[in-house]
């Protein structure tokens, strides 16, 4: 039987469970190959795997630059924020042989099923397993056999309240004044939804997301600048931060459809990514939009996306002005 690249990068991840960057980058080099349409470039690849195994469950990447690492998640059923009889959705670490484990498991029990899909719509999706019961007790001694995690809270919405926002993030921030870094600098454009040359004449009361290139190539810096000083910010959290504070809404929803739409230029923080996806278990879909197209999350439930939203100001009408505390 063919191995999907997504589920033999999953596979060989998972055998060392701790990964330098470095590593990870030579098993997808090794496993996947460039998309016409997500992925172009290798460096391209490497960075929609470790996006899409992480919005998915199955590992984090933790750390920037030359400390930054992937680590596999053990394995873990996820219930799906769906009515009626339970389903969960298989997440983090895998061999060859789990999905035969899991039939037997469920095979033995006539009130559970198993359901695997292949992810067509996405190349460096692991393939989507799914296992029905008709009640948590019969999930609990699935979960139990297989001595995997099982919790009956849906996944999709613990990770929307667990997760920070805007407004917890800005209030996190260590603040200093000091000078600008001697290095190759942009400056994220909250129109354009891209980094680009910084703005020479840009107010200093203005909240800005400036990313720094090492000379050497091999470390960045994230920092947020407003009145002269800065703050070092997640990227992903400084995106929205800024969007935020100039009022701009970039997350939709198709109510009808349980559709979550997002730019694929400025991807949610990794839990709300996690969120969205775990709603449904599916990777993202790529559909056309501005730049590069969107990311579409299916089948989220409407209160999951309204905590989404809320965290990121997506939904407030007014622009957020960013509180700091006294400059060190």
């Amino acid at each position: 039987m063919t191995v999907r690249p997504a589920d033999a990068l999953l596979y060989a991840a998972s055998a060392e469970r701790s990964i330098s960057w470095d590593a990870f980058k030579r098993i997808v080099d090794a496993t996947c190959v460039p998309d016409g349409e997500l992925a172009t470039e290798m460096r391209h690849v490497r960075n929609e795997a470790v996006l899409t195994g992480d919005s998915l469950g199955h590992w984090e990447a933790v750390g920037t630059g030359a400390s930054r690492r992937v680590i596999v998640a053990p394995p873990v059923l996820a219930r799906l924020p769906w009515p009626g009889l339970p389903r969960a959705v298989l997440c983090g670490a895998r061999s060859p042989d789990t999905v035969g484990e899991i039939a037997k498991v469920c095979d033995s029990e006539s009130r559970l099923s198993l359901a695997t899909t292949a992810q067509l719509h996405h190349p460096y999706a692991p393939t989507r397993v799914e296992v029905r019961g008709k009640s948590d007790e019969d999930m609990m001694a699935v979960s139990s056999e297989l001595a995997v995690r099982y919790d009956p809270n849906p996944a999709a919405w613990s990770l929307a309240e667990a997760s920070g926002s805007v407004e917890g993030c800005l209030k996190a921030l260590t603040w200093e004044e000091h000078e600008d870094l001697n290095w190759d600098r942009r400056e994220f454009d909250p129109d354009r939804l891209r980094f680009g040359p910084p703005a020479d004449d840009a107010e200093e009361s203005r909240l800005r997301l400036i990313t720094y290139t090492h000379p050497s190539g091999w470390d960045w810096r994230d920092w947020l600048w407003q009145d002269g000083a800065s703050a070092d910010v997640d990227r992903s959290w400084g995106r929205y931060c800024v969007l935020a504070s100039v009022g701009r809404t970039v997350l939709h929803y198709n109510h009808r459809e349980g559709v979550a739409t997002v730019p694929r230029q400025v991807p949610l923080p990794k839990l709300l990514a996690r969120a969205l996806a775990l709603s449904s278990g599916q990777a993202p879909r790529l559909v056309p939009g501005t730049g590069i197209g969107l990311n579409a999350y299916l089948a989220v439930p409407r209160p999951v996306f309204e905590v989404v939203a809320a965290k990121l100001h997506q939904d407030w009408s007014q622009p957020l002005t960013a509180e700091k505390g006294s400059p060190t």
